[in-house]
């Protein structure tokens, strides 16, 4: 018998005694365990959901019904310079619809503007700002005979390996359904979304039933290891605020 493998053996046995005895003797140890292990893969990325991400296709039927729960939303803070983004609507009240959206989108001195998919513009009347995440509510009265729908908000984010659509506006482009791959993590849900891009911060991120559950916030471009053997690689990942604080502040909005 290969001495090595005696070794090993003994050493995994020796090792496994002592992982028993430690969570008999300390209940907690092993949520312990259980918490450092999740914090480990806070620190990696599954390059294959990366590269999953790259073949997933965009249901045609889903992302018809999402462009009537989606606008744009901006800020013109001069003639010649302003801020765009997406919107989701959320809610109705007093004749005006309540639109989700980033925050850094409407923060900026100027007159706040959202455009229906029929590409007719209005002013916003008020905006509520969250405290505590990148999200506001602004509100704006639609046209008579506009086509929209509220959306449905799912109860919580997306699981890893998930598929998902942002529709939103990247770029120069107006209602485009964006397909990825979402990589749950334990303080942030990243979504993996090879055509997202420079303005659809504020767009909704729904599942493939059409549930809303999470809003696009932040593009990064990073280094990170792979989860499977550790070696860096680049990539462009987009966070989103989770479907919680945005149930919070439509409460609080339409209590105003």
């Amino acid at each position: 018998m290969d001495f090595s493998l005696v070794v090993v053996v003994l050493m995994l046995l020796f090792c496994g005694a002592g992982m028993y005895e430690l969570v008999r003797e300390y209940p907690n140890a092993g949520r312990g365990m259980l918490i450092f292990a999740r914090e480990q893969k806070d620190l990696f990325i599954d390059s294959g959901l990366v590269a999953q991400s790259y073949h997933v296709r965009a249901d045609p039927s889903i992302s018809r019904e999402l462009r009537l729960q989606t606008v744009i939303v901006g800020t013109r803070s001069s003639d010649r310079e302003g801020y765009l983004g997406a919107g989701v609507i959320v809610g109705k009240k007093d004749g005006m619809l309540a639109i989700v959206t980033a925050k850094h989108i409407v923060e900026h001195p100027g007159r706040q503007f959202v455009v229906f998919p029929e590409f007719t513009g209005r002013f916003v009347s008020r905006v509520i700002a969250d405290p505590r995440h990148d999200l506001a509510i602004v509100f704006a009265r639609p046209f008579t005979g506009s086509s929209y729908r509220i959306a449905r908000i799912a109860p919580s984010s997306f699981l890893s390996g998930q598929r998902f659509v942002v529709m939103g506006h990247p770029g120069d482009e107006s209602w485009v359904a964006s397909p990825g791959v979402a990589e749950r993590h334990l303080h942030t849900t990243l979504l993996f979304c090879p055509t997202c891009d420079r303005g659809d911060s504020g767009a909704g991120a729904f599942d493939g039933a059409g549930y809303l559950r999470g809003i696009v916030v932040t593009k990064a471009i990073m280094i990170a290891p792979s989860a499977t053997d550790g070696s860096d690689f680049r990539l462009t990942a987009f966070q989103i605020e989770q479907p919680q604080a945005v149930r919070a502040l439509i409460r609080r909005a339409l209590k105003h």
